[in-house]
C-alpha cells in the first residue's frame, strides 16, 4: 500500500512539472527526427523509451523517461494532441504509444512496458528502425501523438507553423511579437 501512495504522490509531482515545464517550449521536428534516425539501430535492444526520449528532448521537449506505455499519459501534458487512427497518414514528428500486450507474463519485461516510436518522415524508429508501426505480431491497442502547439496573437488562438496553418499576415504578427518580446525581455507568447 505505501509503494502505492509513494509512486501516485511521485507521478502527481511529475505531472505537474511538465505542466509547467511545457508551456515554454517549441519542438523542432527536424532535430528530433534527425537524432533518432542516426542514433536507430537495426535490432531492437529493448530501450525504446530512451531512444526516443532522447530524441524528443533533442528536438526541445522537455521529456524524461518512463516506462513506455505511460507516455500515453505524458505526450498531452507537453502539447502533443492525440491523433485519429482511422484515415492516419503518418507525419514525420509522429510519436505512437503502445500499451502493454494482453497475456504477457512478467518474464518478458521489456514486453511488459509496452512500446513507443517516432516517425521520421520516412518509417517508424524507436531504438531500433521498425519495418512497420506496430512492432509486435497481434495487435495492440495504441494511441498516436502529433505536436501541436497554440499560439495566442491579437486575433485569437492559431495553431504554430509545424503545422503550416499561420497565413502570413499571421508569421508576420508572431514574428513582430518574438522581436518585441526579445527587445523587452518579456516571455515572448503565451501558450496554451
Amino acid at each position: 500500500m505505501k509503494r502505492i501512495k509513494h509512486l501516485v504522490i511521485f507521478v502527481a509531482i511529475l505531472g505537474v512539472t511538465f505542466l509547467v515545464w511545457s508551456q515554454s517550449y517549441t519542438f523542432n521536428v527536424a532535430k528530433a527526427t534527425a537524432h533518432l534516425t542516426a542514433h536507430g539501430r537495426d535490432k531492437s535492444i529493448h530501450c525504446c523509451a530512451w531512444y526516443t526520449m532522447r530524441a524528443l528532448q533533442a528536438g526541445g521537449c522537455p521529456a524524461v523517461i518512463l516506462p513506455a506505455q505511460w507516455y500515453r499519459y505524458f505526450m498531452p501534458l507537453v502539447q502533443f494532441e492525440e491523433i485519429e487512427a482511422t484515415g492516419y497518414t503518418p507525419q514525420a514528428g509522429d510519436v505512437v504509444v503502445f500499451e502493454r500486450p494482453k497475456g504477457r507474463s512478467w518474464k518478458k519485461i521489456s514486453k511488459w512496458w509496452g512500446h513507443i516510436a517516432m516517425y521520421n518522415g520516412e518509417q517508424w524508429i524507436s531504438d531500433f528502425k521498425q519495418k512497420r508501426m506496430n512492432p509486435y505480431r497481434t495487435a495492440v491497442p495504441h494511441r498516436i501523438y502529433r505536436y501541436k502547439r497554440k499560439v495566442l496573437t491579437s486575433k485569437g488562438f492559431i495553431n504554430s507553423l509545424n503545422e503550416g496553418a499561420m497565413h502570413s499576415s499571421d508569421e508576420k504578427e508572431v514574428h513582430h511579437l518574438l522581436l518585441e518580446s526579445f527587445r523587452t525581455r518579456t516571455p515572448p507568447l503565451r501558450t496554451l
